[in-house]
């Protein structure tokens, strides 16, 4: 069971789980076009790489809802940071915080998903961590607790 479901005891349905990988999704392409323009010169390229993950995360998601019978979620017009972005070290810590947060929603994803759907939302956790930790984050247990 998902973190949120904790509480109720029902399991999470195709189309909440990937609705949240949407949401999650959403707030990490603001997060990787707001804190990835500040990073150093050097570690632009691998922003850039990540933004470009992220929307095809997104855009793969969505289709999953619409597959699971649901309307994909609106993007947001911004999002809140999960921190300052004014110093690199600082838009570093927000990528990391972004991607070790979609980490525990993927997880949730696959554990609401089937064959190769939950294999590639195991997959994507996976690539989440990774660049998490690449951003400066703390090696963790998988999956995160957020």
């Amino acid at each position: 069971m998902c973190r949120r479901c904790e509480r109720c005891g029902d399991a999470v349905t195709p189309v909440e789980a990937w609705s949240a990988v949407v949401i999650g999704e959403d707030a990490a392409v603001y997060a990787y076009s707001v804190a990835g323009a500040r990073v150093s010169d050097a570690a632009r390229r691998r922003a850039r790489a990540g933004l470009d993950a992220h929307r095809a995360n997104r855009s793969r998601a969505a289709a999953l809802v619409v597959s699971a019978g649901g309307t994909p979620p609106a993007a947001e017009a911004a999002y809140e940071l999960p921190g300052d972005v004014s110093t690199r070290s600082g838009a570093r810590a927000v990528l990391a915080s972004v991607d070790n947060a979609l980490v525990g929603v993927y997880a949730d994803a696959a554990s609401a998903a089937s064959g190769d759907d939950r294999r590639w939302a195991a997959r994507t956790a996976a690539e989440c961590a990774v660049r998490a930790v690449a951003w400066g984050a703390a090696p963790q247990a998988f999956p995160t607790a957020t």
